[in-house]
């Protein structure tokens, strides 16, 4: 699952912020009063969905997105069309896998009761046993997006799929600067075949 801007190795901050994930994922209450603010959460909703359905989805056959029902959907389901590689267990074999890449992007509800802090999270399916820097199969297979721009809050799905999940599981970015995953960022930093299967990487469109 993905996750914006989280960059402490600290263990309280890593459980907090692991716990504010957690409550992301459980979270299915959606606002049911007519106040002004729950207005315009529930009208970025439907115009984050209708935005990248009718733009970025058009344009590409690389990933498909479903969002789950109703008029303003706040968790979609993702897969895309590209290999990846796994590991199952500690001392097994690195695996080539021939794709596609599953999983679930949540946005958070009362993200403009509380502007501030996590309001995206992203997580690849945990059977995958995805193997990347920026997964963490500890904690799910969650993702690290790394630092969202403060400038685009909330950040939009299309941006979120075009300019960070794909890059990220096309294995385009695998350097976060505090890697989800150690054993991942080793591999992929010194195995001179890590990137064999993976490359070379088409443009979404």
């Amino acid at each position: 699952m993905a996750t914006d801007g989280f960059q402490s190795t600290d263990e309280v901050l890593w459980e907090q912020f692991l716990h504010r994930v957690r409550e992301m994922l459980q979270d299915r209450q959606r606002s049911r009063d007519e106040s002004p603010l729950a207005v315009v959460t529930d009208e970025f909703f439907a115009n984050n969905w209708a935005e990248c359905r009718d733009g970025l989805l058009r344009r590409t056959k690389r990933l498909s997105v479903t969002p789950e029902p109703g008029p303003a959907p706040r968790v979609f389901r993702f897969e895309v069309d590209r290999p990846y590689k796994r590991k199952l267990a500690p001392g097994a074999a690195v695996e080539l896998m021939p794709g596609p890449i599953r999983g679930a992007i949540h946005y958070r509800s009362d993200l403009f009761h509380n502007p501030g802090g996590l309001h995206v999270a992203v997580q690849v399916d945990a059977e995958l046993a995805f193997f990347h820097p920026n997964a963490s199969r500890r904690h799910g297979s969650l993702v690290c997006l790394g630092n969202l721009p403060t400038g685009l809050f909330p950040f939009p799905l299309d941006l979120l799929l075009e300019t960070r999940l794909y890059p990220i599981l096309s294995y385009q970015d695998r350097q976060p600067s505090q890697p989800f995953d150690l054993e991942a960022a080793a591999y992929f930093a010194l195995d001179p075949h890590a990137l064999d299967g993976l490359e070379p990487v088409e443009p979404l469109y």
